[in-house]
């Protein structure tokens, strides 16, 4: 391993968190920057930008916060490690707030070479603490072959909305110049502090402007949700891009279209994204901005690979431009090491023809035939109902442990206190997740108390059996179940801290956080929401509630068929090919991947042969088979 990527590798949050208990950022900054100036052995006395940034260097500050940060005392370190060292210096609350994540380099450099061609410009909108702007314009040199100098005045622009990267960013830019034996300035830089969303462009950069826009627009943009956006730039965003007229988005669905839209025609755009963006419901206006559009030229998809250390994300590189081609290029990838091997590898071909805005499968041509095959018989929310469970948002106050029954009360301890509650005022409580197999559910122990009285059973047009559900009114519930009331009552303060305590007003006090899945009744097959392969739990009880994930009610189909069928190899084909995967091989198993999946019609002998059927490979074989698919089944 080389000196640099021991460096990198060495860089540690908590030990940077360490620093900044004893040193201000702009102390860390300037002692970093002193002992990477000092090591390169450039004379930056001449630049008013760098002798600001070192100002409040010292010889002791240095050998403290560097042998802080590296353990020891490097004979010299990276720019790299510098940009880490930045990075991991953003502030907690401002990383949440503003999707300041770290990208890795091998990611950078690929996005660059597939972007940058040619004496280009290229902007960062969200640019952090530089990572790509600094690669970029080492890839502008190396093509170029101008000064870097040149370059950063010339090529290199960019924006963010925190002071504090725009002035690392132009740090990052000078140490790269001062390592060339070139000195910057800060009449220089095109970096500039604002909303990327909310700038002016045009006024921003009028030459750019007039030059039909930039080459190359590139970047990790922020992952921020809607509700933690201000007011002002939320109603901006709704109102200027096209991208997320659902009202519900996250910033980098707007990044998308504000990078498209800044580009020349001969342009490209290379970004780091959520994959999501694939299959999400707040994504489909960008699914159809995007197909309209023919912007996307390359997709390479990480799958269950997470590229962030401090983000659950699951990513994709995304090449877009304004070529208009009716095709795109989509790989699979395992890790960031296989970005080495690409041009050995075969991309698949997704035809914009094949695609559907409400969401996207990318497939090749026999996949996408057997995807075809699969839904092409009866929909699965057809035939069934799909519902998800309960959600109290306070479990912990409702579950009680039936271990602790007698002949009418559950006893339960809350707070140090004993509390009796009423048996005829729970239900049992399967929570998805936690069970492995149909067997388990005889020996479910859980209950919970559900203060809702249930009338009036049903049958439902085309949805199953189902109750009306009406909370108890206080005095009745008090009358009633004394022990459950004096319990609840206990547990009020904690049932008020639901939603954070954000203003949220429950009436009564005691109903559930959400008043979902209480009133579907009747066999059902379980599923958690994430499973590696099929898990479809067969509960033969009418009464159950459930949480953590979704039943299936069948209406028009035997549910012993159902539950062969959506256990099979059919299903774990489809999902695979048509859902997102999370890591560990965990494929998402919500109503809105598995409500298009289709079941046949079958003869009374079709169905005595599937139900005779006990081993697994036989009933794969026989299901591919009855849908026609080009399918192999593995031992």
């Amino acid at each position: 391993m080389s000196a640099e990527a021991q460096n990198v590798n060495s860089m540690d949050k908590d030990d940077v968190l360490r620093v900044l208990e004893q040193y201000a950022l702009e102390e860390l900054e300037a002692n970093l920057v002193t002992f990477y100036l000092d090591n390169v052995g450039v004379d930056y006395s001449r630049s008013e930008f760098l002798n600001n940034v070192t100002s409040l260097a010292t010889d002791q500050d240095i050998s403290k916060i560097v042998h802080i940060l590296f353990g020891r005392t490097p004979e010299s370190i990276s720019l790299n490690s510098v940009l880490r060292v930045f990075e991991l210096a953003v502030e907690e609350e401002e990383r949440e707030i503003n999707g300041v994540y770290y990208t890795p380099e091998k990611v950078i450099n690929y996005i660059l070479e597939q972007t940058i061609h040619g004496d280009d410009t290229v902007c960062d909108c969200a640019c952090g603490a530089g990572a790509f702007l600094v690669q970029a314009t080492t890839r502008l040199r190396q093509i170029t072959e101008k000064s870097i100098k040149t370059i950063i005045r010339e090529n290199v622009y960019g924006s963010d909305i925190l002071e504090n990267n725009v002035r690392e960013t132009k740090i990052a830019l000078s140490l790269l110049a001062a390592e060339n034996g070139e000195l910057v300035d800060n009449n220089d830089f095109n970096i500039i502090q604002a909303d990327a969303l909310r700038q002016d462009w045009n006024d921003a950069f009028p030459e750019i402007a007039n030059d039909g826009g930039f080459d190359v627009i590139v970047g990790n943009p922020p992952y921020i949700n809607i509700q933690t956006m201000d007011k002002k730039t939320k109603e901006h965003v709704l109102d200027q891009y096209d991208t997320v007229q659902s009202g519900n988005f996250n910033t980098y669905i707007p990044f998308i279209e504000l990078g498209i839209e800044l580009i020349n025609e001969g342009g490209k755009v290379g970004y780091i994204l959520p994959l999501n963006y694939f299959t999400t419901l707040t994504g489909e206006d960008l699914r159809e901005y995007l197909q309209t559009g023919k912007y996307v030229s390359e997709i390479v998809d990480f799958g269950d690979t997470l590229l962030f250390d401090d983000a659950l994300t699951y990513t994709a590189i995304s090449i877009f431009s304004k070529s208009s081609k009716s095709s795109f290029d989509y790989i699979k990838v395992d890790s960031v090491d296989d970005l080495n091997n690409l041009p050995d590898r075969d991309f698949i071909d997704i035809k914009y023809s094949s695609i559907d805005s409400e969401k996207w499968r990318l497939l090749d041509e026999d996949e996408f035939g057997n995807i075809r095959k699969i839904e092409s018989f009866r929909p699965l929310d057809e035939v069934s109902g799909i519902h998800t469970g309960i959600a109290t948002l306070k479990d912990s106050v409702y579950i009680v442990d039936a271990v602790d029954l007698d002949s009418e009360y559950f006893t339960i301890t809350y707070e140090g206190e004993t509390y009796r509650i009423e048996k005829e005022i729970t239900e049992e409580l399967v929570k998805i997740s936690t069970i492995e197999a149909s067997s388990d559910l005889k020996h479910n122990a859980k209950r919970i108390i559900v203060p809702y009285k249930k009338q009036i059973q049903r049958t439902l047009a085309g949805d199953g059996k189902q109750v009306e559900t009406t909370i108890i009114p206080e005095d009745e519930l008090k009358e009633e179940f004394p022990g459950t009331y004096e319990y609840l009552e206990a547990a009020r303060d904690e049932l008020a801290t639901r939603e954070k305590g954000d203003g949220v007003d429950y009436e009564p006090w005691y109903k559930y956080g959400r008043e979902q899945g209480l009133e579907y009744i009747g066999e059902r097959l379980y599923t958690p929401t994430y499973s590696s392969g099929p898990k479809f739990l067969h509960h033969e009880t009418e009464y159950s509630l459930f949480a953590n994930g979704y039943a299936v009610f069948p209406k028009t189909v035997d549910i012993e068929i159902l539950e062969r069928i959506l256990n099979s190899k059919v299903m774990d084909y489809y999902i695979r090919n048509t859902s997102k995967e999370i890591q560990g091989d965990f494929q998402c198993y919500q109503k809105n991947f598995i409500r298009k999946f289709s079941v046949p019609e079958f003869s009374s002998s079709e169905k005595d042969e599937l139900i005779s059927l006990s081993d697994q490979k036989e009933i794969d074989q026989y299901l591919i088979k009855k849908y026609g698919l080009s399918l192999e089944v593995s031992n």
